[in-house]
Order: C-alpha cells, then structure tokens, then sequence
C-alpha cells in the first residue's frame, strides 16, 4: 500500500469521526442547523443593531481603564514570574534538593494552573471584594501556576555538564543558579514572561468584570442595564475594541522582542 493511499484512508477515518461526533452532539443536544440557518439574517439584524454604532461618549475613562487592566496584567506577570522561578528552581529535576518540597510546590503549581480565572475571581470576591488589587491578584495567581511549570521544563533542558563542572570546583547551589542555569535558561524565561503577560491581557476582561478592576469592570457596569436602549451595548462595544487593539499591539511587541532575544 502506498503512502498517499495510506494517507488517504487516515484522512477519511478522521473525517468519518469527525462528522459522527458532530452528528452525536447534534442529537444529544437536540440542535436545530435549520432553525439556526434560518434566523441567522435575523440575529444579525439583532446583533447590528444592538452594538453598532459604537458609542464612544466615555472614551477618556474607557482609556484609563484600559491602562489599568495592561497595568495589572504585566504587573501579575512579573510577580508570578518572581514567584515562578524559585519554584521551579524547588521543582526541577536540574536543580531541586529536597523531595518534600519538591512534592508540595508542584501541588501548589498544579492547584494554580488548572483552576481557570474566573473560578479564582469568585473564590476571592469574599475575602477582598471589587477592585483592581483583586484583579491583580488573580493575574498573578494563573501567572504563577503557568510560568512554574514553563521555567521547570527550560530548566531541565539545561546542560548538565556545565552544572557539574561548577559543583566540581566547590560552588555551592546559588552560584551554580547565577552562573548555570539563569544564563543558559534566560531566553526562555523571558519568552514565557512575555507570553504569560500577553494571556493576562485577554484573561484579565474576564477577571474585571467578575472581580472588579480595568475595563472589563467597566464592560460589567455598561452590561448592568444602567443604560437606555442600547447605549450600555454600544459603549460595551467600542470597550471590545479597545481590547482588541491592545491585544494585537501587544502580539506585535512580544513578538519583537522575543525574535531579538532568541
């Protein structure tokens, strides 16, 4: 059998999967594709009129709460990369001494990741309520499980002969850190930092409008029917486009840097 025919079967089993999983959620779900089909000129009628067009009226507050949720996110960023790199030092398997913590900060980094931002925002609402140091909290909360387990993979990729070549002239273990591994491992650590920085700029909307703090708080306020007719969706709307400006120009940086870095 040939590659391209071998090829050919792949593709057509997964497509064959592909359309019965759609097929079985379409059922399970009791989704109408035509009903959909049907009103989709209408619910774009719906969707023009009730965003468009965007009322721009609050713009120097919009921008000032746009300053503050890039503020908040980069500021969660280089906290929880603080915080991220002893951990991962306690984590990898280059540089970690001790089990026990070993054990309990990969818990810790664990626990943090895979709690999503929003679940942290209403675990937290309670005990510090709305505001931007909440926001900031959350940021650095994600930041830190995230950039934990980055800054440990890196530092497992370092080179081992270079860290026995310390230990064997009788450095002790922070010089062996300073000397070895940070400068092996800094393009990583910044490229992560970066990346980490660009996720809290999206992640922190979200976290605004559940938690308080930056223009997602604001979005939350225009959202809460305050508003005639449609004026808190319009002002929602030119909101939406903030961030997406903010999130592209971003990009854009963090790629600059990142290319000149690595």
């Amino acid at each position: 059998m040939s590659y391209f025919t071998k090829k050919r079967r792949s593709l057509g089993m997964y497509a064959a999967v592909t359309i019965a999983l759609l097929a079985l959620c379409t059922w399970r779900l009791e989704i109408d594709w035509g009903l959909i089909l049907a009103n989709f000129q209408v619910s774009v009628v719906r969707f023009t009129k009730t965003y468009l067009p965007m009322d721009f009226s609050q713009l120097r507050e919009q921008l000032y709460q746009l300053w503050i949720t890039v503020v908040i996110s980069i500021a969660g960023a280089f906290v929880g990369m603080l915080l991220a790199f002893f951990s991962s030092l306690a984590i990898s398997s280059k540089t970690s001494r001790y089990r026990v913590l070993k054990y309990l900060v990969r818990a810790l980094a664990s626990l943090t990741r895979n709690i999503p931002e929003a679940v942290w925002a209403v675990l937290l609402l309670p005990l510090l309520w709305y505001g931007d140091f909440l926001g900031f909290l959350v940021l650095c909360i994600i930041s830190y499980g995230f950039l934990t387990r980055s800054f440990a993979d890196s530092i497992d990729e370092t080179n081992a002969s270079c860290i026995k070549a310390l230990e064997a002239t009788g450095a002790n273990y922070w010089q062996i850190v300073v000397h070895a591994v940070i400068p092996e491992t800094m393009p990583s650590l910044i490229s992560w930092t970066l990346y980490a920085a660009e996720n809290n700029i999206r992640s922190a909307t979200v976290v605004g409008m559940l938690a308080g703090g930056g223009i997602g708080y604001l979005m939350s306020i225009y959202q809460g029917g305050l508003y005639i007719g449609y004026t808190g969706y319009q002002l929602m709307a030119s909101c939406i486009l903030f961030i997406i400006i903010t999130v592209i120009i971003t990009d854009q940086i963090s790629a600059q840097i990142r290319k000149r870095i690595i």
